[in-house]
């Protein structure tokens, strides 16, 4: 039995580009994938903003819903993350509280929960660093600076 081969194939030159671009794009996608784990740098003073948190010096001093903040240290403190906690369940809440290096602040807030009155309040200090090369703003928690009320 004889076959009549008049297909054509690919030449290789053609399949070599392929071969090229489908690295190309699977590359690509790869990269935005992986771009997702690795969050913006954010500085302040020029150095990382996480190494900066560890100046924040501020004390939090609660009566009743009247939240009363001291900022004893150096760096403008833009707001507040809230942690409150209640057996099992946690919830955060942001108050725009900003405290300025020196300054204090008092404001009234409810600290209720959904569930609730908590049985533990932790405050968190949020700050504004800059990502290089953006020329952009971004506020980064400090949740190493927390203070438990």
């Amino acid at each position: 039995m004889k076959r009549d081969v008049k297909k054509r194939a690919l030449s290789p030159v053609i399949a070599s580009v392929l071969m090229i671009l489908l690295v190309i794009v699977l590359a690509s996608i790869i990269f935005l994938w992986a771009k997702g784990f690795i969050g913006e740098r954010i500085e302040k003073f020029g150095k990382p903003i996480e190494e900066t948190c560890a100046s924040v010096n501020f004390e939090v001093s609660r009566q009743g819903n009247d939240l009363e903040i001291i900022n004893r240290g150096n760096i403008d403190i833009r707001h507040l993350d809230i942690k409150m906690f209640k057996g099992g369940d946690s919830e955060i809440n942001k108050f725009d509280i900003a405290v300025d290096a020196g300054d204090s602040a008092k404001k009234n807030i409810l600290l209720e929960m959904s569930s609730g009155k908590p049985d533990k309040i932790i405050v968190y200090p949020a700050l504004v660093g800059n990502t290089p090369g953006k020329g952009k703003n971004n506020v980064f928690t400090c949740m190493d600076a927390g203070i438990t009320l």
